[in-house]
């Protein structure tokens, strides 16, 4: 007799026979103790309703002295820590997404059109008319007292003047210098001014010269160029996004001082390069339990992937029962000590909770597939396979209360899955019966698990193994 554990750490891409792993809407929660085990399989956080714009979509948001402030559609409003949205002024674009940056008594925004400011202080809301403004920019940020700006379809970035972002000259501008691909983002990084290139990244940084006070930083420019400017997020005081090699083979990246270090495996990357279009992907950024959370969705694949920066694990996310979709969440955002996420369909927000086990009342279905069971090619059987899961999870009421875990099996190479075995998890404090404990698995030579759970419950596994036994024939 032989004990196999089930879980490793793969994603299934190119080919079921070399993984068929799946970790869909679960990740791995390390002990350093290996109490059980070295780590166990935990569910990721649901969401709970908090506010409902009257317009949607939601197209960007800010915070600035603890009020949230959110473009929807086209209007700009501010929200409470108590939930009260008040509307301020109005955008001339309707869709598409918008950068907010402030200095503190304004805020500035670009939608790709227009900038426009709010001024805190007197609530005024306005168009820039200012002529040397580059309207149609699609990114803003503040450094050192000044917003900034990249013109469009150019290398060029603008500078406005101190704390003012109604007034802009036609002398404070700059070129990015390193190749001549276009300029495509501007952002502000630890006090850095970061240049996003279509086939680089410069760094440029706060000198005191005049009349434009940033020069680039000699020795740090770096020859990848961003394949989607809503993919960068901050993350562990830096920077992750999805990038674009000199090959055109696109990555995803994360920031280690000026180098780009590649974060995303080949499992992932086979993926990506799949779609038809990536340039559109949009990410957010959240803390769970000490876990910095990467989630990257392509609107146009139809898919969300989560990245765990403590344990360096991808794993897929969505929302609702179906096959295959992409999570609900477009933006995120910390705001009153929560995280925050803004619906990409309707004007919700909501607040992520470990303790919701359904995305605003849908269904979270999550679902484990194991690595390929095998015995060196050779026929075996396996006489019981058994999951440390955490029971006794049920519901008083309604869908939950006698929750259900969904088995199949693939003998195929993870290629198709059998009939479902319905398993009880355990109605609510039922912690010693049921155990997750089946037998009569039949025999293959190559054995892949898949576990569905759709019930609104605490989802935990502590371990897996199957048992196996050479066939004797």
């Amino acid at each position: 007799m032989k004990v196999i554990p089930l879980f490793g750490s793969g994603v299934q891409s190119y080919s079921a026979i070399a993984t068929a792993q799946r970790r869909l809407n679960c990740f791995y929660d390390p002990r350093t103790d290996s109490d059980k085990a070295a780590a166990f399989i935990r569910g990721t956080p649901g969401s709970v309703l908090w506010i409902t714009l009257p317009v949607y979509p939601i197209r960007g948001w800010r915070v600035v002295n603890n009020i949230l402030y959110v473009v929807a559609k086209n209007n700009l409003y501010k929200v409470t820590t108590a939930g009260v949205a008040t509307y301020l002024g109005t955008l001339t674009t309707l869709a598409g997404r918008v950068e907010i940056a402030d200095n503190g008594l304004q805020l500035a925004i670009v939608d790709g059109t227009n900038g426009y400011t709010f001024t805190i202080s007197g609530s005024t809301f306005a168009r820039i008319t200012d002529a040397n403004f580059p309207n149609g920019a699609t990114s803003i940020a503040f450094l050192d007292g000044r917003f900034i700006v990249e013109t469009p379809n150019s290398r060029q970035f603008v500078v406005g003047q101190a704390y003012d972002g109604t007034n802009w000259t036609p002398y404070t501008f700059a070129t990015k210098e390193n190749d001549s691909s276009l300029l495509v983002a501007v952002e502000v990084l630890n006090g850095m001014l970061v240049l996003w290139g279509a086939n680089s990244i410069e760094f440029w940084q706060d000198v005191g010269t005049t009349p434009l006070p940033f020069a680039r930083i000699n020795g740090a420019t770096q020859t990848w160029g961003l394949a989607a400017t809503g993919s960068r997020a901050a993350l562990n005081n830096t920077e992750v996004f999805l990038g674009q090699n000199p090959q055109g083979h696109v990555q995803v990246l994360m920031l280690n001082g000026y180098a780009p270090t590649r974060i995303s495996t080949s499992d992932i990357e086979y993926i990506i390069n799949s779609f038809s279009i990536f340039s559109d992907a949009v990410a957010l950024t959240y803390m769970i339990d000490g876990h910095p959370m990467y989630q990257l969705t392509f609107p146009t694949g139809g898919r969300s992937f989560l990245y765990d920066a403590l344990t360096g694990l991808w794993q897929e996310v969505q929302t609702g029962t179906d096959l295959i979709a992409r999570h609900f969440g477009n933006y995120g955002i910390v705001f009153n000590l929560d995280n925050y996420i803004s619906d990409s369909t309707t004007g919700n927000i909501y607040i992520l909770k470990t303790e919701a086990y359904t995305d605003n009342g849908t269904p979270i279905k999550r679902q484990l597939r194991t690595r390929h069971i095998t015995n060196g090619g050779n026929l075996f059987n396996v006489s019981e396979l058994y999951l440390d899961i955490e029971t006794g999870v049920g519901l008083q009421t309604g869908q939950g209360s006698d929750p259900k875990m969904m088995m199949q099996v693939s003998k195929d190479g993870g290629r198709t899955f059998g009939v479902e075995r319905m398993v009880g998890m355990g109605k609510v404090g039922q912690y010693r019966t049921p155990r997750l404990i089946t037998r009569r698995w039949g025999q293959a030579r190559d054995f892949v698990w898949q576990f569905t759970v759709t019930d609104p419950v605490k989802f935990a596994i502590a371990n897996g193994a199957a048992v196996i036994t050479a066939n004797e024939e």
